[in-house]
């Protein structure tokens, strides 16, 4: 082949290839409340403006701009795939409306205005509730004995707790604690004075012996020592040192708590009601044959992370 013909192909051929190249798609105006179209859809102004106010300052509107475009450009390959079409997917999207509508219909529940009558009528209502029984208070000079031990070393032991329990009638509270330091072998109130904490009626402290308790009420002022207690671990010296009597507690220290749980009432009730509503007037029939066909999934199977 000639000089002369082959570029007169090479010619030729960077013809064909100039045709075959696509021409620049012709570029069309935006409508003015567009900023931005992907795959046919618009990304509008509104929608820009929500995002920046939604994400707060910090974010250009480019930055933001470019957000949108990429879930766009994202929605676009999802609707391709058929993935929108999904079941799995459907049923999320669907639950998530329901959601969210519930959370904008229900959101007046939520504030449900409690009156101070409606609080002043649950706190008499219920007043034996906010009831605080009669409690006692003392210390403890515990000495320990096994019940395996033998008689006369129990015997021995006794007649320790008596001649303390003689000192500590007599003692004021400094030395009655000093007694207790000495010789109590209750390493947990050793160094507390011997104190037992509150004791109420009913509720009694589950580390004490109730006898302890018992002997507590049957004192009458703050000093007197009981008896003796013999247990099956040992003797105490009980010495009382408080009472407080029964009492009610005050609507004022109640009252946030009632409120409380009247608004969690009243929007129990808003509720029950919004999805009264909502099945008011539908065809809503259940196929039992079916239902009872089901097998409902083992709990330890895992489950796939729902969508946020």
């Amino acid at each position: 082949m000639s000089t002369s013909s082959t570029i007169i192909l090479i010619v030729l051929a960077a013809a064909v290839v100039s045709c075959r190249q696509e021409k620049p798609a012709p570029v069309t105006e935006l409508a003015p409340d567009v900023v931005a179209m992907v795959a046919g859809r618009p990304v509008k102004r509104s929608a820009l403006e929500a995002e920046l106010a939604r994400r707060g300052p910090g974010v250009t509107k480019e930055a933001a701009l470019g957000d949108l475009v990429r879930q766009e450009a994202t929605l676009a390959q999802v609707r391709a795939s058929g993935f929108d079409r999904d079941p799995a997917t459907v049923a999320a999207i669907e639950r998530l409306m329901v959601a969210r509508f519930e959370e904008r219909e229900l959101a007046a529940a939520e504030a449900s205005a409690v009156s101070e009558d409606e609080v002043r009528a649950a706190y008499a209502a219920d007043a034996a509730r906010y009831a605080v029984p009669a409690a006692v208070r003392g210390g403890v000079l515990f000495l320990r004995s096994s019940p395996r031990s033998a008689p006369e070393k129990r015997a021995a032991v006794a007649e320790q707790a008596e001649r303390l329990r003689i000192q500590a009638q007599a003692a004021d509270g400094a030395a009655f604690e000093r007694l207790v330091r000495e010789h109590s072998e209750d390493q947990a109130t050793r160094y507390q004075a011997g104190d037992t904490g509150w004791l109420s009626a009913g509720a009694d402290d589950q580390r004490w012996d109730p006898a302890i308790a018992e002997a507590l009420r049957a004192l009458q002022r703050p000093g007197d020592c009981a008896p003796v207690v013999a247990t099956a671990t040992g003797f105490y010296v009980v010495r009382l040192t408080g009472t407080k009597p029964a009492a009610t507690r005050p609507l004022t220290e109640v009252g946030p708590a009632i409120r409380h749980q009247l608004q969690q009432a009243k929007r129990e009730q808003s509720i029950a009601a919004f999805h009264a509503r909502m099945r008011a007037g539908l065809d809503i029939r259940t196929n039992t044959a079916v239902l009872a066909r089901i097998v409902a999934p083992d709990p330890s199977t895992p489950r796939p992370p729902a969508l946020p």
